[in-house]
């Protein structure tokens, strides 16, 4: 049965997935390199809106059908896919395969979204500013601190504890006795406080490089028991993620742990994979967002005002 016309709203810029958005980047080339093949891609159409507020739970990709809404890449896949005559015949493979889809959603995704919005060379240099771009103002201002938030809450399941900007503010205010202190005493003070938000930052990135590799270990031997010769929706989703870890400004640190810990013929490979999809032809029919479809000011007072009505 032939699926009816969708639009999939999504992150990006310039007509390709944008990197604040692995899942954005996972379903771009899972409907423009692989889905596609399966001769449906002509139902689709992608619009990269960067509007949240079209979504239920504010979140992007969503695939809209008439007056269904479908967030994220694990729901969106799983219902393209749910009309297919290819099948799975071990019904435990296929459990298999899902619960990785999962698996890559929820921890994988959670760590990009660290080196994202929590690493600081990749926030300051990179997220912050993407932001501009993708979003009408005043909407990029906010929008990263919001998502710099959520980060910080999730990460914490994986990291530990992470102080808030509140509280990184807080342990470099002037004490009032310094104010009198001589301008020697008061630099020596700020190099400390430096030094010591420094330290901090590489001891965090380095909980992050090791969950990291704990974590693609972990994924490596799932997909092992997996056992599937074509790719899989995990497959692309992992891809998508370390494919904006390789991306950021930080990213050769990434590269080098990935290297020495999972082993440099797989890390070789795994590069030519990705170069692969990030140079996939698009196939799928791409059109700007129509005003209500825009993020702008005027619609975001309205998508807001709406949902309490």
């Amino acid at each position: 049965m032939a699926l009816e016309r969708c639009t999939i709203h999504m992150w990006g810029l310039e007509e390709k997935p944008s990197l604040i958005s692995p899942e954005s980047i996972g379903l771009y080339w899972f409907l423009n390199g692989y889905y596609s093949k399966l001769q449906v891609a002509h139902e689709i159409e992608f619009v990269f809106s960067n509007n949240t507020d079209l979504s239920p739970n504010e979140e992007l990709p969503l695939l809209v059908l008439g007056d269904n809404k479908i967030s994220g890449f694990v729901n969106i896949v799983d219902y393209l896919m749910q009309d297919l005559t290819y099948q799975i015949d071990d019904k435990g493979t296929a459990l298999l395969q899902s619960s990785l889809l999962q698996y890559t959603s929820s921890d994988l995704t959670v760590l990009t979204n660290y080196q994202l919005y929590l690493n600081k060379e990749n926030y300051e240099t990179f997220t912050r500013r993407h932001f501009c771009r993708l979003l009408y103002w005043p909407m990029w201002y906010n929008t990263p601190l919001h998502y710099r938030a959520v980060a910080r809450e999730r990460c914490e399941d994986l990291l530990g504890y992470l102080p808030s900007e509140e509280e990184e503010a807080l342990s470099g205010s002037t004490e009032p006795s310094e104010l009198a202190q001589s301008k020697t005493f008061k630099v020596t003070q700020q190099n400390k406080r430096k030094g010591k938000e420094e330290l901090q930052n590489a001891k965090f990135n380095m909980q992050y490089l090791n969950k990291l590799s704990e974590h693609m270990k972990v994924w490596i031997q799932v997909r092992e028991r997996a056992m599937s010769e074509k790719v899989i929706p995990a497959d692309l989703l992992m891809w998508a993620n370390i494919y904006v870890q390789l991306q950021l400004p930080d990213k050769d640190k990434v590269a080098t742990h990935l290297s020495q810990t999972l082993g440099s013929d797989f890390f070789a490979t795994l590069q030519k994979q990705l170069d692969l999809c990030s140079h996939f032809e698009p196939i799928i029919p791409f059109r700007e967002p129509t005003f209500q479809e825009q993020g702008n000011a005027i619609m975001s007072i309205y998508n807001k005002g709406a949902k309490y009505l």
